[in-house]
């Protein structure tokens, strides 16, 4: 199968998204998905030779174009210390340089067109391992720009890349990032092979290239679980520790409570505080303060004994000087989630009810349009003389009613009334 026909075959496959909450008792570590994090399956074998050279498959390195990257769980999993099997030691990366984790969250975003979820499309797992694990020493190439990693700004406003800055990432990964797997030669000798996240980096005009084995690409497509998150995230934070944490507090539903044990944080995140009131002031004060202003979700929390309980909340939008600009459609999408969260929040609506909402601003702009202003019209009327009560005196089934009412209302206002009387947007 030629790479177009993998590639066509690859974007056509459902998102998967998972996002699943619970509490966060003193038994978990700290993922809520710990049969799902990375391990090299018992048996895998790899068509590895080293005294044969690289196979490159697939190039990447067309121009990013998104703001938002798609970051499987069990790659969190493996930055926080989980162990990627018996042959591998457990690795913690949350000290490293912030420009290595840039160059994790880029190289995740150049291959995003063909990400897919083997649960949900099995057949793209085929077509992978068809392409890719059939060759001996099959890789792919990428290219990311240096300035796009680390940059500074000259006095004459020009961006430039600092590659020493970027040489001291690659050093890192190279050295810290890596798994051991069962490599089978030409010769059909198997040798235990050790297989580093950045193979082979070069500089040149402006861009630093390096290759990525087939585990590693593996890892990055399969999206088995995952959640979605700024690309610029490292330049907004500029803490890797903190970047790791906004990206696993994707994984909880907004407004819910969770209960974590201070211990499991210290050891989740490589932290070592005393008890749960050093570690909020020391740690989750200064990383909320970051989040509110430069992150798209973000938490409260309290102190109960051993115990910390988390809340995240959705952000409308971002808040602080920050230094990125986002697409039109992006913020889009974050006023639309914004919008059906916080009416979810303030109205005690299920989860179920939550994504009804999403549902229907995400099919049709006309619909959302409708919600929306059906929403402040539902306001006004709480606000009138007539009635003056607080709109948080409509909750569940009995808010849903009126709102459907006011829905209405606007819905007979528009062309499609005449035609489709019945046809307006139902919660």
């Amino acid at each position: 199968m030629n790479n177009k026909k993998w590639t066509n075959a690859i974007k056509a496959l459902d998102d998967g998204k998972s996002s699943e909450n619970e509490n966060i008792s003193n038994k978990v570590l700290g993922s809520e998905i710990e049969t799902n994090k990375i391990t090299v399956e018992e048996g895998e074998i790899y068509l590895i030779d080293e005294n044969k050279p690289s196979n490159i498959i697939k190039t990447f390195d067309k121009e990013i174009k998104s703001d938002e990257i798609n970051i499987p769980n069990e790659f969190i999993d493996l930055l926080i210390g989980k162990k990627t099997g018996k042959k591998s030691s457990k690795v913690s990366l949350l000290d490293m340089p912030i420009a290595a984790t840039n160059i994790l969250f880029r190289s995740i975003a150049l291959v995003k067109s063909s990400q897919f979820n083997a649960k949900a499309r099995p057949i793209q797992l085929e077509l992978f391992e068809e392409e890719f694990k059939t060759k001996q020493n099959a890789k792919v190439s990428l290219a990311i720009n240096v300035k796009d990693i680390s940059s500074n700004v000259r006095r004459d406003g020009r961006v430039t890349g600092r590659r020493e800055k970027v040489r001291e990432a690659i050093d890192f990964l190279q050295n810290n990032l890596f798994v051991w797997v069962i490599g089978k030669n030409s010769t059909g000798e198997t040798v235990d092979t050790k297989l580093s996240y950045i193979e082979s980096p070069s500089f040149t005009k402006g861009k630093v290239f390096f290759d990525m084995n087939v585990f590693w690409f593996e890892r990055l497509l399969n999206l088995k679980l995952y959640n979605t998150t700024l690309l610029e995230l490292p330049e907004l934070l500029g803490n890797t520790r903190h970047v790791v944490f906004s990206v696993y507090l994707e994984r909880f539903t907004s407004n819910q409570w969770i209960q974590w044990n201070y211990k499991n944080i210290n050891e989740t995140f490589a932290l070592n505080y005393s008890d749960a009131n050093n570690l909020a002031k020391g740690f989750l004060r200064e990383l909320r303060h970051k989040l509110d202003k430069n992150s798209l979700k973000s938490f409260q929390y309290r102190v109960d004994g051993d115990n910390i309980w988390i809340m995240p909340y959705e952000m409308k939008n971002l808040v602080g000087e920050n230094k990125i600009e986002l697409q039109s459609s992006t913020l889009e999408k974050l006023d639309d989630n914004y919008f059906a969260n916080s009416v979810a929040r303030k109205h005690k609506l299920s989860k179920e009810k939550k994504q009804s909402i999403l549902d229907i601003i995400k099919i049709s702009t006309s619909d959302k349009n409708i919600l929306k202003s059906a929403y402040e019209e539902f306001k006004r009327y709480c606000r009138s003389k007539e009635v003056k009560v607080s709109i948080l005196k409509y909750s569940g089934e009995k808010f849903l009613n009126t709102w459907n009412k006011f829905i209405f209302e606007e819905y007979k206002k528009t062309d499609k009334f005449v035609n489709y009387p019945n046809g307006f947007p139902r919660v």
